[in-house]
């Protein structure tokens, strides 16, 4: 009898170790998530297999998500996670999956890529902690434009605060009313010297549900440059992730404004817009080239080269641009946008957050263009430094300080 419970117990004693182990593991998983959450992490879920533990959250704590997930990445090891098995953490943008950062033992580092596998369909049927859903941020946008048309003035130019209300809705949509309020003008008109509405807009985020790595952005509304209409934005990452496509396409009719009155144009019919380019990223100098082919706001055609050095809360870009239109002279230029203080603002609850926006820019183009080579955005938050937030080069630079 004593034989046999010496067989029985040493048959069972390794179970037992297992399921304690497994246990104690999916309680530390639990317990960095309500971390997680405590941090201000938004959208968080928690799940575990038999060959990983995964995570995914949404960064709204630091105005570069890089930095955010830089953040999850330390609460991770701190909690002694990734020490017997590798750990995913899948990062969303407006509940939408962006990214997948992966922390393997063998190697000791975490990778990123776009691409997502078998750990988001595992984590995206957990429960969400701290929902973001109806959460109100105001955001102040500065806005400062600048053109040289007269020998007599070096320069004109019209200086704005620009706040937006935007409202973070179910998955991937958001609702942004932008109003413009001028502080200095100088030569930009006298409907500039009103308070009136800027960029308003409803937008829907998407991932292709067949993980063919596309993502896209659906806008209707109010957008830059005095456009209104519907316009489709997408791009497809390759799986050399130094290169990319993306693209926008959209019908748009001119909307001025009456003080916060919206006005359609009646002598302007909608036009159909489009460009295409192609991406590529060189890490060691963290410089981006596009090679952009667009059709423009009032229908002239043409060709645009951009070059963007991206540094860690900033991004510097040079461009050129050639219609092929003969009165479309060659022009071009530079821009940069830079995230403003505070760098990190927690949110409390539903109360709005009221912040300063992740960037403030400023272009300049060489022949004081005014007619052709004309875009827009689709949303406030639209700009060279937002567009390359999800950048997995990016991102893994931001983990590795």
């Amino acid at each position: 009898m004593r034989k046999f419970r010496k067989i029985l117990l040493a048959a069972l004693l390794p179970a037992l170790a297992s399921l304690t182990s497994a246990a104690q593991s999916s309680l530390r998983t639990e317990e960095v998530a309500q971390r997680l959450v405590e941090e201000g992490f938004a959208n968080v879920r928690a799940a575990e297999s038999e060959d990983y533990t995964v995570f995914a959250l949404e960064n709204d704590l630091y105005k570069i998500p890089g930095e955010g997930f830089a953040r999850a990445t330390e609460i991770i090891r701190e909690a002694g996670l990734g020490l017997n098995k590798p750990v995913k953490l899948i990062g969303l943008n407006f509940n939408v999956p962006e990214v997948t950062i992966t922390y393997d033992p063998a190697v000791d580092r975490w990778r990123t890529t776009r691409r997502l596998d078998a750990s988001w369909d595992l984590v995206r049927k957990q429960p969400r902690m701290n929902s973001s859903f109806g959460k109100v941020d105001i955001v102040v946008y500065p806005q400062v434009s600048l053109m040289n048309l007269i020998i007599t003035q070096v320069y004109q130019s019209l200086w704005q605060i620009s706040p937006a209300v935007e409202v973070s809705l179910w998955p991937g949509a958001k609702l942004s009313y932008q109003v413009q309020i001028p502080v200095i003008n100088d030569g930009y008109g006298m409907l500039e010297d009103w308070i009136h509405p800027g960029i308003i807009t409803l937008s829907q985020r998407f991932r292709d549900p067949w993980n063919l790595n596309i993502l896209g952005k659906l806008s209707l509304g109010r957008f830059s440059n005095k456009h209104y209409g519907v316009a489709l934005e997408a791009a497809y990452h390759f799986p050399n992730e130094r290169f990319w496509v993306d693209g926008k396409i959209g019908v748009l009719d001119l909307c001025d404004t009456h003080g916060m009155v919206l006005v359609p144009n009646a002598t302007y019919d909608f036009q159909f817009y489009w460009n295409i380019a192609a991406n590529y990223y060189w890490p060691a100098i963290q410089t981006q080239f596009l090679l952009r082919a667009e059709r423009f706001l009032i229908g002239d055609m043409g060709v645009k080269y951009e070059m963007i050095r991206h540094f860690r809360r900033c991004s510097v870009g040079f461009y050129a641009m050639k219609g092929f239109s003969k009165a479309a002279h060659v022009n071009g230029g530079f821009r940069f946008q830079i995230a403003l203080p505070p760098f990190r603002q927690k949110r409390y609850g539903y109360i709005p957050r009221l912040r300063t926006s992740g960037q403030m820019g400023i272009s300049y183009n060489a022949n004081n263009e005014r007619y052709y080579y004309k875009e827009f955005r689709t949303e406030a938050s639209d700009n060279i430094l937002s567009k390359f937030y999800f950048n997995p080069y990016y991102i893994d630079g931001m983990i590795a300080r």
